[in-house]
């Protein structure tokens, strides 16, 4: 069986009571389920992380 690797993925963080209050407001403001506005932002951070040269580009486990 072939599982394809675009599938999204679920991950689990734990963050404080003002952060998560502000991602909620955040989020809300935005329209946005909570989780996708988290998505969003890690996936914003990552992508200006990386074309600054700060972080190395995606690394494939196997």
């Amino acid at each position: 069986m072939v599982i394809d690797s675009r599938h999204p993925r679920r991950i689990s963080i734990t963050v404080n009571h003002a952060l998560y209050e502000q991602l909620m407001q955040a989020s809300d403001h935005q329209g946005r389920s909570l989780s996708n506005y988290a998505a969003f932002l890690l996936e914003t951070a990552l992508e200006r992380s990386l074309r600054v040269g700060g972080a190395r580009g995606p690394q494939r486990v196997d």
